[in-house]
């Protein structure tokens, strides 16, 4: 019982660090977009292009880490999932941007999501467990 209770608090553990870390980075779209620009290999848009590009993509990684945080601190299932799975909605458009609309193929980018996306379903799957197993109890 005590192996799968320090394993469920490492994998929340790592959870909130990858949600802070999405939280992070959505906040620096915000605040510095330039610099967090870069760090995903773009450049600044112009005009309602960028306000687009600043307020969405900002947006996906506040809620994304937010949603990842919020999830494994409260123990609640459902908005981990949710987080995850949003992160795991863009590999599909990395893929498709590769081959269908001349983006480049960015596969450190795609095992990064996925291992997120893996993280918080099985960290989700696991407080899911814990939380029934308590009823029954």
């Amino acid at each position: 019982m005590t192996g799968n209770f320090e394993m469920l608090f490492a994998l929340r553990l790592l959870t909130v660090l990858s949600g802070l870390g999405l939280l992070v980075f959505g906040l620096g779209w915000w605040v510095h977009p330039g610099p967090a620009a870069e760090m995903l290999g773009a450049t600044l848009l112009e005009g309602t292009g960028r306000t687009a590009q600043i307020g969405d993509t900002g947006a996906f990684f506040v809620g994304a880490g937010m949603m990842l945080t919020w999830g494994a601190i409260r123990g609640q299932a459902n908005v981990l999932s949710a987080g995850g799975l949003l992160v795991g909605l863009v590999v599909p458009g990395r893929v498709a941007s590769a081959m269908y609309h001349g983006g480049s193929w960015t596969p450190d980018e795609i095992v990064a999501e996925c291992a997120i996306t893996i993280l918080a379903l099985t960290t989700a799957t696991l407080i899911q467990r814990r939380n029934r197993d308590a009823l029954f109890q």
